[in-house]
């Protein structure tokens, strides 16, 4: 079997929900299709940086996946050499061919093994997605130098004031990595939000279980298969370009980034409970203090101080879910960073 073409996307749709494994060559090194949508990519040179690269947790968030794909394409005919370890996941090929977001369950809740109580194609490729990740690192040096990475790309349906923005894994004593910050700033990246607590995401297990420099990156707003403006990638995409080739972290100082902490999560405690705001709103939207952001017959939630803002509203869901995150901005000098 071979990746026709080059085009690993197109191998993974037509397989969406298994394929027999096989080995791919190229000039700067070898390659592993382990399973539909996992691909392992070995430099001819050892390097002390293993990529993770996940795309299409969700199926119908489709710009990050052409991305992904044109660089797996690069890299296989040789227009970019590898040279760090490089595991690229297409995470739902079952839902990308459909063009939904997910088909029995949001498969980027199911990760740290939440998987094991659900059922169906994405509780199942949640585990599978798990291992991969885990023999992808065990594979890893076995030094103190060793850099683990796992950026998780996504777009959303919903917009946002600051288009790029990140998740920031919840981090014990709150110390920031300085040199991921400067990163991702180069990578386009405008807003940082400081998770508040564990969760079970795709990016948050390569952090909690691997210690990986792991982060949720939404990159604008979702569209369908082809009609994706690629070039608002373009910063990203060069960062890591230099990272894929030659293990550099691309650099931008942190004052060109916004940076937000959680302060409250809004939860939906009964069926009549709403949130106050446009059904269009934007992540980032910012309201006064004193503000009836939420309420239901059992509760009700005002907005503390001018400026606060609603990240992921969603009303849509189950009694005893989050409805949305109160987030507020924090000055970037003010992190503690290593």
């Amino acid at each position: 079997m071979t990746i026709l073409n080059h085009d690993f996307l197109a191998l993974t749709l037509a397989n969406p929900e298994s394929i027999t494994p096989f080995q791919v060559s190229f000039s700067s090194g070898v390659g592993f299709v382990e399973e539909t949508g996992i691909l392992r990519l070995e430099p001819k040179q050892a390097s002390a940086v293993s990529l993770v690269l996940s795309v299409g947790i969700h199926g119908n968030e489709t710009g990050p996946i052409e991305l992904v794909n044109q660089l797996v394409s690069d890299i296989l005919t040789n227009k970019v050499t590898l040279g760090v370890r490089l595991l690229v996941i297409i995470g739902n090929p079952v839902a990308a061919n459909a063009a939904q977001r997910f088909c029995d369950v949001n498969l980027n809740r199911l990760f740290n093994g939440a998987w094991q109580h659900y059922e169906g194609f994405e509780a199942k490729r949640a585990q599978r997605l798990e291992k991969a990740v885990s023999d992808f690192y065990a594979l890893s040096p076995a030094d103190s130098e060793q850099i683990r990475l796992h950026y998780d790309l996504h777009t959303a349906i919903r917009g946002s004031v600051h288009e790029k923005f990140v998740i920031y894994p919840f981090v014990e004593k709150a110390v920031y990595n300085k040199q991921q910050l400067g990163f991702l700033a180069a990578s386009g990246i405008e807003a940082v939000l400081l998770s508040h607590q564990s969760t079970t995401t795709f990016s948050y297990y390569s952090h909690a279980v691997h210690a990986a420099h792991a982060f949720t990156v939404e990159l604008g707003k979702v569209h369908p298969f082809g009609k994706n403006d690629v070039s608002r990638f373009s910063e990203l995409e060069k960062a890591l370009l230099l990272l894929i080739e030659k293990a550099q972290f691309a650099q931008t100082p942190l004052s060109a980034l916004r940076v937000f902490s959680v302060q409250d999560a809004l939860v939906k405690d009964d069926d009549s409970y709403q949130l106050n705001i446009a059904p269009n709103a934007s992540n980032f939207t910012q309201f006064e203090a004193g503000y009836q952001l939420a309420h239901s017959l059992k509760s009700e939630y005002r907005i503390k101080q001018n400026g606060d803002a609603i990240v992921f509203p969603n009303t849509n869901l189950p009694i005893g879910q989050r409805a949305g995150l109160v987030v507020r901005a924090i000055a970037a000098e003010d992190l503690s960073l290593v």
